[in-house]
């Protein structure tokens, strides 16, 4: 294996020793700051190179994702507004989505403009810019006074303060210089208040394996009390003979708890009320090794099939022809042919972007005339959109098609293009 140091020189890594090998992994770091500071420059002057215009200020609602529906505007108090719709651009040439892209870019806006000191040590490569952006992202609230404060107390220690410094200097900065905050924080989190059921590989990227997460964040006092009750029921399946952990039997006890609020519990048969799409086929009901595949969760034994459809209530559809052409003459599509597009799909069809395809909605690729010809509305003509990269292609920022493989083209201005697939998104020039 050859690699080559600071000074370009070739280095053979199976031959080298301990010492050198230290002083090679601190130059390594020192060259990938340097990467990670030239890309935080190029984020910069792209956002200078996009003010806002008369459509005003680029928000965080045009995010999507965790952002949707947040009208804050991109950057901190004190820092120049971008336009709408520049994340997109630097996002796909980063090969990252529109969300990511502008977290990127509201970073780089408070690093340059609010946290001046921290910003000056990422230039002179003293502290790596995640650890810079970490603090961008714990003061992207605060006044400009405040992230002042902060950027005086952390500068020095930047490069090895971890996240409870870090919020203890943001503390001490809201009690300082935005009093008000506090209590405006306390009901702004009321309105945070929800419960998010979460699929997905229990080790990071890989298959789903049966396991999904419940995160509730509500009052403390009303979560404590659920905890308690969850706790209680994991104990009493622990004296009813089940010798699984605690944790498993605590998730177990959720159940338990959903059953016994809906009238489940004792009945003769499903009565849950739960949506997922399951598909299999029926010769494999009977096939103990068989696999189904349960929609945006992966692979599914059958007996775990049946374990569900026993505790709950099956609509079973016919298998759609995913070749079918059909056409009608409206703007909405049927059901079936969303179905179709969907299930087809699977995700939003922009560059880097994984939205479900539930999600979305369904774009006329070639836009929709209501004095045109017939047949416009077909699944070629169709393609799962969220929401904001829907409003941009319509607002024209960036056109596409379909291609007769099903992947899509995608031409943004200044000349780039990308083809989208089922499996990813590749620069074409």
């Amino acid at each position: 294996m050859i690699e080559t140091d600071n000074m370009g020189f070739p280095v053979v890594v199976e031959d080298l020793d301990a010492d050198l090998l230290l002083e090679l992994a601190e130059e390594a770091e020192i060259q990938c700051r340097a990467a990670e500071r030239r890309k935080l420059r190029y984020v910069a002057q792209w956002c200078a190179v996009n003010p806002a215009d008369d459509l005003g200020p680029a928000s965080w609602s045009d995010a999507g994702g965790e952002a949707a529906g947040c009208d804050l505007r991109v950057g901190g108090d004190g820092t120049p507004a971008v336009k709408p719709f520049a994340a997109e651009q630097i996002g796909a040439a980063l090969q990252i989505s529109t969300f990511a892209a502008t977290q990127l870019m509201s970073d780089v806006l408070d690093l340059q403009h609010r946290l001046p000191r921290i910003w000056r040590r990422v230039e002179d490569l003293e502290i790596p810019s995640f650890r810079a952006r970490r603090i961008a992202q714990a003061t992207s609230s605060l006044s400009r006074a405040a992230a002042a404060y902060v950027d005086a107390e952390l500068a020095g220690i930047a490069g090895t303060c971890g996240p409870r410094r870090i919020e203890r200097a943001v503390a001490d900065a809201k009690a300082a210089f935005d009093p008000d905050q506090v209590a405006d924080e306390e009901e702004q989190a009321r309105a945070s208040w929800g419960v998010t059921l979460r699929h997905g590989p229990a080790d990071g990227p890989g298959a789903w394996a049966g396991t999904t997460w419940l995160e509730a964040t509500g009052d403390t006092l009303d979560l404590t009390r659920f905890h308690d009750l969850v706790c209680h029921v994991a104990e009493q399946l622990r004296l009813d003979g089940d010798d699984s952990p605690l944790e498993i039997r605590k998730a177990r006890a959720l159940g338990v708890i959903a059953d016994q609020a809906s009238g489940a519990a004792g009945s003769s048969g499903p009565s849950a009320r739960t949506r997922i799409y399951v598909h299999v086929s029926a010769d494999d009901l009977d096939d103990p090794g068989a696999l189904g595949a349960a929609e945006r969760l992966g692979p599914v034994t059958m007996d775990r099939i049946r374990d569900w459809l026993k505790h709950s209530r099956a609509t079973v559809v016919p298998v759609l022809d995913l070749a079918s052409t059909r056409a009608i003459d409206r703007h909405d599509p049927d059901e079936e042919m969303r179905e179709l597009v969907i299930l087809r799909d699977e995700h939003c069809v922009f560059p880097w972007c994984e939205t479900d395809a539930r999600s979305c909605d369904l774009d006329h690729i070639v836009p929709y005339d209501e004095h045109g010809p017939p047949g416009q509305t077909n699944p070629e003509n169709l393609a799962p959109l969220c929401r904001r990269h829907h409003r941009g292609k319509t607002a024209r920022h960036w056109r596409y098609q379909r291609n007769a493989d099903g992947s899509y083209t995608w031409h943004f201005p200044l000349g780039r293009s990308y083809r989208v697939t089922r499996t990813g998104t590749s620069r074409l020039r």
